[in-house]
C-alpha cells in the first residue's frame, strides 16, 4: 500500500497504475468531483476497483466549503456518490448500506 497526497482535482498518481483505489471520508470534501473523478477513473487499471466509504450529511457539522450545494451539509448522500462516479464511467459493484460508524460502502469497478 501506497499513500499518496492528491490536490484538489487530481489524483497525483500514474495513468493506470492501481488495481485498487480506497477513499474513506474524502469523497465529500471534493471542490471539484467531476475532474477528481475522471483522474481516479484514469488511475485505475481495466478490471480496477475504487472503494467510498463516506456518510450522508449530519446535524451539527458545518458543511465543507467550496463544495458543491448538492451534499446536503457535511457528508454526501450515497445516491451522489453512485450518480457521480457512474457518470465518470465506473459501474457499481457492490453497496454496503450499514457500515459501522453510520458510514456507507460503495464499491465500484473499471470495465
Amino acid at each position: 500500500m501506497v499513500v499518496v497526497e492528491s490536490k484538489e482535482a487530481d489524483t497525483n498518481l500514474p495513468t493506470a497504475c492501481c488495481d485498487a483505489i480506497f477513499l474513506r471520508r474524502v469523497y465529500h470534501h471534493l471542490t471539484k468531483p467531476a475532474e477528481f473523478d475522471a483522474n481516479l477513473v484514469r488511475s485505475l487499471k481495466p478490471g480496477g476497483r475504487l472503494a467510498i466509504i463516506d456518510f450522508p450529511a449530519r446535524a451539527g457539522l458545518e458543511p465543507v466549503e467550496g463544495v458543491p450545494s448538492n451534499r446536503g451539509g457535511h457528508g454526501i448522500p450515497q445516491k451522489i456518490v453512485v450518480e457521480e462516479l457512474s457518470a465518470a464511467g465506473l459501474q457499481v459493484e457492490k453497496i454496503v448500506k450499514d457500515w459501522p460508524e453510520g458510514d456507507y460502502c460503495v464499491l465500484f469497478v473499471k470495465r
